[in-house]
């Protein structure tokens, strides 16, 4: 007769410990897998979008040159 009291399929109180800690500590890890593949997308995305929009405003990006008087050129 086995110590559990029931038949040789079933889990046993200590049985169930060690399946509910696998579970609780397989959630956290998928679920920062999934939160991390997110970030990249939604940082490539905003990235992208400020590529394009600072390509499109050339006038904001070029920096007046001074303008040297007193230059050697001949």
């Amino acid at each position: 007769m086995s110590r559990d009291g029931g038949e040789r399929g079933a889990w046993g109180s200590w049985d169930v410990i060690p399946r509910v800690v696998a579970g609780a500590v397989s959630l956290p890890v998928v679920v920062g897998f999934v939160a991390l593949g997110a970030a990249v997308i939604v940082v490539r995305s905003v990235r992208d979008v400020a590529r394009d929009t600072w390509a499109r405003v050339p006038p904001l990006r070029t920096v007046p040159r001074p303008r040297d008087s007193d230059s050697d050129a001949a």
